[in-house]
């Protein structure tokens, strides 16, 4: 499959215009000049390129007080498709989205543990499968495919509890080359945090904060930081990694914050319970198992909290996860509390929100590679 609009990156303004309207979800022309300091013929020029190219639809005509009725513009949802894959320990998930990042179809599937050939197997089965639920004039508006995965997964094989050696088959192996080859497509690979981050400044961030650290906790605790409303990556994109980050017994908080831990005591007790698709009456019910893991969850995420706040002055945290709003919002709880019963002198405080992606916050945040790349 060849994608028709791999060659087609937008102007700089072009993508102001899109980025605007994405944020906004539809503008009229004379506010998007305002808002973006551009000339009513400049405005006029790109826009019509964008509606030319079925990028913006126009919405129906609204009247004003006076002069003439405005249209507002509004991304076209059709415009554009991207994938998003995201790389697990011990789960795969692939997402479709368009333009206006909205879920078309996805497909997940929990393995043992994630070895190359399974990727292989799981993508050449269900990426055609997708892509055949476009109508056919649609299939080649798919612009790319991202992926989000955690950097040298081979590194965290004892971590996982893996006594094979399937994991490190992924240190020498070319993923970008074996996925633009099998599926023609342009490939983007970020840290899977640094994508569940992407999805939340994308469609999350209701309080517009500048400043924040970002807290996923998934198979393992991982983070990402927002400085002046931009994903800050470091040098190797690795930045936010406050998994890494030591305890008092000089541990990595990710020991004490897994879900790959709460599985295990699941699995234990023979439950039949995945961790990622836990209900909230589920957590009610299964609570007394749950409670002390979200305490030492929550004291982990205190530490990076105040680790993080010694370094950056930031305006707030936000949490995801996988987790139900229940238990999510409980865990949110703890973590405030354990960060009030540390020694905070000489620290500024900060919020503490959720975030608004859960369970697809790093496949979501994947997808946004490629359509960041090509239109905002």
């Amino acid at each position: 499959m060849k994608s028709s609009l791999s060659r087609a990156l937008r102007s700089n303004n072009e993508r102001a215009i899109l980025s605007l309207i994405r944020q906004q979800q539809s503008m009229p022309k004379a506010q998007i000049a305002k808002a973006l300091a551009l000339s009513a013929q400049a405005a006029t020029v790109n826009i019509n390129k964008l509606e030319e190219d079925k990028l913006l639809l126009r919405d129906a005509p609204v009247k004003g007080r006076v002069g003439q009725p405005s249209v507002p513009f509004r991304l076209n949802p059709d415009g554009a498709f991207s994938f998003g894959l995201k790389i697990g320990r011990r789960r795969f998930d692939l997402i479709l989205v368009d333009l206006q990042s909205t879920q078309r179809t996805s497909v997940s599937v929990e393995v043992h543990e994630a070895s190359v050939e399974e990727l292989k197997s799981f993508l050449e089965t269900h990426i055609p499968k997708l892509i055949s639920q476009l109508e056919p004039e649609l299939r080649s508006h798919v612009c790319g495919l991202g992926v989000a995965m955690p950097f040298d997964i081979w590194q965290w094989q004892a971590a996982s509890g893996s006594a094979t050696n399937t994991l490190s088959q992924w240190q020498n192996f070319d993923l970008k080359g074996y996925l633009e080859s099998q599926f023609q497509l342009p490939v983007y690979i970020s840290n899977d945090n640094n994508a569940a981050c992407c999805a939340e400044l994308s469609l999350g961030n209701p309080n517009n904060y500048s400043d924040f650290l970002y807290v996923y906790l998934g198979a393992f605790l991982g983070g990402a930081v927002v400085i002046n409303q931009q994903l800050l990556e470091g040098k190797s994109g690795n930045a936010g990694a406050i998994g890494s980050m030591l305890n008092t017994d000089r541990e990595q908080l990710l020991s004490q914050c897994s879900l790959l831990s709460l599985q295990s005591e699941f699995d234990k007790l023979q439950l039949g319970i995945s961790v990622y698709e836990l209900t909230d009456s589920q957590f009610s019910d299964h609570k007394r198992l749950v409670q002390p893991w979200l305490e030492k969850a929550a004291e982990a995420i205190s530490i990076a909290m105040h680790n993080s706040l010694s370094l950056l002055d930031m305006q707030a945290v936000i949490i995801d996860s996988p987790l139900p709003s229940k238990a999510l919002e409980q865990l949110k709880q703890l973590s405030i509390a354990e960060f009030a019963r540390l020694d905070s002198r000489g620290l500024r405080s900060c919020e503490v929100g959720l975030g608004v992606c859960g369970e697809k916050a790093q496949s979501i945040g994947s997808a946004q590679l490629a359509l960041s790349h090509h239109y905002f």
